[in-house]
């Protein structure tokens, strides 16, 4: 749970990798933001992360298209398991506790690298900034969030230890206190 981007895309030209790494690399510095460069057989990108921000995932295979090596790995348990086999190429990142700054920062340098190097380039932003640019509602997702988590922390810290309790017990109870705590959206 946390506030998340899903984004996914094609880089115009596979040649064009090496600069958007030189650029996003540049970016990172600046920021003193960490990151990783890959260049293998399979992939060529860039990972990066703010402070306390999942990877931002821009790697890409030598057809164009955007995909997160660790994603790739488990690629045959997603048809396996009944999920689209396209997903692997959708990348998410949770922003949540990297927080608001590094939240629009992100955005801001996504949409600038995805009109300069990206033919196609789809982003879903839990925190309705990249398709609104509006900070207040960013902000108002923000403290939603934020709140949510907190909520559920405090209550599930006030939860007594039963000795010798199944997971399915505990699965129910954790279940029941949430919705005394929050109330039952299904009924």
């Amino acid at each position: 749970m946390g506030l998340s981007i899903h984004y996914s895309g094609y880089i115009k030209k596979y040649s064009l990798t090496g600069k958007l790494m030189e650029e996003t690399t540049d970016i990172c510095d600046s920021f003193a933001w960490k990151y990783h460069l890959i260049d293998d057989k399979k992939f060529k990108g860039i990972i990066f992360s703010p402070p306390e921000c999942e990877p931002i995932c821009l790697c890409f295979m030598k057809n164009r298209r955007m995909c997160s090596p660790l994603i790739w790995q488990f690629r045959d348990s997603y048809k396996k398991n009944g999920l689209d086999p396209e997903l692997i190429y959708t990348t998410s990142t949770k922003t949540q506790f990297a927080g608001f700054d590094a939240h629009v920062a992100v955005i801001k340098l996504l949409r600038y690298l995805s009109e300069k190097y990206f033919a196609e380039f789809k982003l879903m932003d839990e925190g309705n900034y990249w398709e609104t640019n509006d900070e207040k509602i960013l902000k108002k997702q923000f403290d939603r969030y934020n709140f949510l988590l907190d909520a559920v922390s405090d209550a599930l810290s006030n939860m007594k230890f039963v000795p010798g309790e199944k997971p399915e017990s505990l699965a129910d109870r954790i279940e029941r206190m949430l919705k005394e705590k929050f109330g039952n959206k299904d009924e």
